[in-house]
């Protein structure tokens, strides 16, 4: 076997092994269910740490088409065909099961690589999202980095979509099927209610207007004697 083939057999095998069983699982036991030594394991990937990045790195975005995620800047096509585009190829391509169990795995253990992840899917994902829902829905988008809030707002549905794979992946349940309706139908619960909700993010703040008040005067009530 050529080292390279070798490399990536390795690759694949601990990919599937780590997913199932976390990250805490030990190279020891990896290599013998592949079948060699720990220090032929170790001639590829010098330490168990180095492996894992390794791993993270064929998750994303290896597994990912950067012609999708420019399809979300195409203005030719409403807001919601592109975001419904966008998440349906998501679900398929990276909610796999090596994928979510990762992931979850990553930010239990506070890892570093999950927080290099996350800024993956920030810079090439959400911000375009912001950007696109900006400019279907406000009246001379602003520029500039997404606030706090938009970001929020963002993440509201990616949660709503990657916890369709949760339930699979985590929790063992079954989902539907047709995973392109139920994606369609997650992006137009979101749009409805998005559109108000950026509007209301980027209005300027009202002014809050002073109620005058003014002083009644009370007649004395009149005494039992009068």
């Amino acid at each position: 076997m050529l080292a390279s083939e070798r490399e990536e057999l390795i690759l694949d095998q601990a990919t599937h092994y780590f997913a199932e069983f976390g990250l805490s699982a030990g190279t020891i036991e990896l290599a013998r269910r592949m079948g060699i030594t720990q220090p032929l394991l170790y001639k590829y990937f010098p330490t168990k740490e180095a492996l894992l990045v390794r791993v993270y790195d064929r998750l994303f975005p290896q597994n990912w088409s950067p012609a999708l995620e420019t399809a979300m800047e195409d203005e030719t096509l409403p807001v919601r065909e592109r975001l419904t585009l966008f998440y349906q190829q998501f679900t398929r391509t990276v909610l796999t099961y090596e994928h979510v169990r990762l992931f979850l795995f990553s930010g239990l253990t506070n890892s570093a690589l999950n927080a290099r992840y996350y800024t993956i899917l920030t810079e090439r994902i959400f911000t375009r999202i912001i950007a696109a829902l900006r400019t279907e829905y406000l009246d001379g988008a602003p520029e500039g980095p997404p606030g706090e809030a938009e970001m929020e707002l963002v993440q509201s549905l990616h949660a709503a979509i990657y916890h369709v794979a949760f339930r699979r992946w985590l929790h063992g349940l079954t989902v539907e099927e047709d995973l392109d309706s139920l994606v369609a139908r997650k992006v137009d619960f979101y749009l409805d209610g998005a559109a108000a909700s950026l509007k209301a993010l980027n209005a300027p703040p009202t002014k809050l207007r002073a109620v005058k008040t003014t002083k009644t005067s009370r007649k004395p009530a009149p005494s039992a004697s009068s």
